[in-house]
């Protein structure tokens, strides 16, 4: 017997009224509709769709961002320099601030465990500033 070869599906393009929705796609659905003239079930129909969240992904990451607004990099080099002490009015607290605002952007103070469903969970390392961990008040 031969197998059945699946072949990709080519993706439809976008009916008028899904581009216009994912041009006036806000981040609320509910916004969005009434800018876009739309009903709310349509729209939440559409942001459902396994597509459609590519594409919004997609357009929210190639958004241009303000220039008053710093992106994730910006942040980390702030709070790098900081830490070292490249910032003349930055206080010892303002530097431990800095490294660990760092850390936590970059996930050092997790830890993956096995949930249990057997899936990863995420899990944050809580110290005391003196090194040794948190008591649980269970």
């Amino acid at each position: 017997m031969a197998k059945n070869k699946t072949q990709p599906v080519k993706p439809r393009p976008l009916t008028v009224k899904q581009q216009r929705f994912v041009d006036c796609y806000d981040g609320d659905i509910k916004s969005t509709a009434k800018k876009c003239k739309l009903t709310y079930q349509y729209c939440r129909r559409l942001a459902t769709k396994s597509n459609f969240k590519v594409l919004l992904k997609n357009r929210q990451n190639t958004e241009i961002r303000p220039k008053d607004i710093a992106d994730r990099q910006e942040r980390q080099r702030y709070w790098t320099a900081g830490m070292r002490g490249e910032i003349e009015d930055f206080t010892p607290s303002d530097r431990n601030k800095g490294s660990e605002l760092l850390g936590r952007s970059e996930a050092d103070f997790t830890d993956k465990v096995a949930g249990p469903d057997g899936g990863a969970v995420m899990v944050e390392i809580v110290k005391h500033y003196d090194g040794k961990p948190a008591k649980n008040k269970d």
